[in-house]
């Protein structure tokens, strides 16, 4: 018995249908039901959807095949324009590959288009916190409690962060030393399916 049987399983275990399950993942009835039967293997770039749609590790539940993957929480949004305060609470786990994967990280959802191409509007991205930030380094960030996502840059004399969006349409973000802010940072080290 391979993995079809393993997700039939599952499947029959939480009582979802193979036709909800084809739709939840975006394949076909016809293919769900040979993936199943095993009539025909899984394509690999199905894993990552398969885990996060049955809550499950890849690790785990496909016998240790190439691809491998942990969860981290996804906290919520983050703004790409304007930053804006979010409910960071109350969101499903994601996968990370178990080669990225680093204790304490979280992930974001990316809500505008200020740091397109590289992060588009609904993009989800890796964040480390605790890891050494560098300028041109991409960042999660909570400036006064609102959160965003931004390129992190502190000029030679170490007084003044600039958090710059890719996007020239939108403001860059200037902090002073001695203005009164509470700010905190973790980089960001990639995005669902594509590293940084």
């Amino acid at each position: 018995m391979g993995i079809g049987h393993n997700i039939k399983l599952l499947l029959d275990g939480k009582g979802i249908k193979q036709k909800d399950f084809a739709e939840m993942i975006g394949e076909s009835t016809v293919n769900v039901s040979r993936y199943l039967k095993e009539q025909r293997g899984i394509p690999e770039n199905l894993y990552p959807i398969i885990s996060k749609t049955l809550n499950i590790s890849i690790d785990d539940f496909f016998e240790n095949k190439t691809i491998k993957s942990k969860f981290i929480p996804l906290i919520g949004k983050s703004s790409c324009g304007k930053p804006k305060d979010y409910d960071l609470n109350g969101y499903e786990p994601v996968p990370v590959p178990a080669d990225m994967y680093k204790e304490g990280m979280y992930a974001v959802e990316a809500d505008g288009d200020s740091m397109s191409p590289k992060i588009n509007d609904g993009d989800y991205v890796y964040c480390q916190p605790n890891r050494i930030i560098d300028n041109g380094n991409i960042v999660h960030y909570w400036l006064n409690g609102e959160s965003g996502i931004k390129k992190y840059k502190m000029n030679e004399a170490g007084t003044i962060i600039s958090l710059i969006p890719i996007n020239s349409d939108y403001d860059v973000i200037t902090i002073h030393h001695d203005e009164k802010h509470e700010l905190i940072m973790a980089r960001v080290v990639g995005k669902i399916d594509r590293d940084f």
